[in-house]
């Protein structure tokens, strides 16, 4: 099986929605063309590395769907099949994701292995922990494009700044979250020094008690995640 792009969402701030948007990638990578005109989307991965996030599952309206989360993966040596854990793993939509609840604790070499091991079989989105910790490095080192996500107020861009500050600028790149108080997106990627990939519109399909509907999804924000999903890691500017 091919190798597949890993793409991680970070949240520049609390509740940035980075969560969300690492769903909407997801999602828009399993549909017909996700991945771009005639391209025949192959298995997606949703993994969430952020224990303290709430659950993507949750986010997902998928708590009660049975399959592993974190703390089921045991990893004992030897080579993880990529075929074992896209058939252990519960679905949404045509999305396998591996959730983590609050009891988890996540080991680096086990999210090294997992990712390795989705990455050989299709995409991969990972949603990424905000704060510095040994398995946020491993994660980022597996990533061929990081998206920060960043709402467009003072305060989350002063906070982002300094996440920005650690990401390898040739790969990383800022969506914008419209807000109420919206500064302009290219002075937000200019104070962050990285390229901004697009805005992220308010899409209250991502806010429903039955879980994220993609049928529901505003054209904006698949037009973002397609933007994100055909960005190469040395277009990104380009793009923006």
């Amino acid at each position: 099986m091919a190798s597949g792009r890993v793409i991680g969402v970070l949240s520049g701030c609390g509740g940035a929605g980075a969560s969300v948007l690492a769903a909407v990638l997801a999602g828009c990578a399993a549909e017909p063309g996700g991945l771009g005109p005639g391209v025949t989307p192959g298995p997606v991965f949703l993994l969430d590395c952020d224990p303290m996030g709430g659950g993507i599952d949750v986010l997902l309206g998928c708590e009660q769907v049975p399959g592993p989360r974190w703390r089921q993966v045991h990893l004992r040596g030897g080579t993880l099949d990529p075929a074992v854990l896209l058939e252990s793993l519960p679905r949404w939509n045509r999305v396998s994701f591996l959730a983590a609840d609050s009891a988890a604790d996540l080991l680096p070499d086990a999210v090294d292995r997992v990712i390795g091991a989705a990455s050989q079989a299709g995409t991969v989105v990972v949603d990424l922990p905000r704060w510095s910790s040994p398995v946020r490095a491993v994660a980022l080192e597996r990533c061929h494009r990081v998206v920060l996500v960043v709402p467009a107020e003072v305060r989350a861009v002063t906070a982002a700044a300094l996440i920005a500050a650690g990401l390898d600028a040739s790969r990383s790149t800022v969506a914008v979250r419209r807000t109420c108080r919206n500064l302009p997106a290219q002075r937000i990627g200019h104070l962050l020094g990285l390229p901004v990939i697009g805005e992220i519109p308010y899409d209250p399909t991502s806010s429903r008690p039955s879980g994220l509907n993609m049928s529901r999804l505003r054209r904006g924000s698949r037009r973002l995640a397609r933007a994100v999903l055909a960005t190469g890691p040395s277009s990104c500017e380009a793009a923006a």
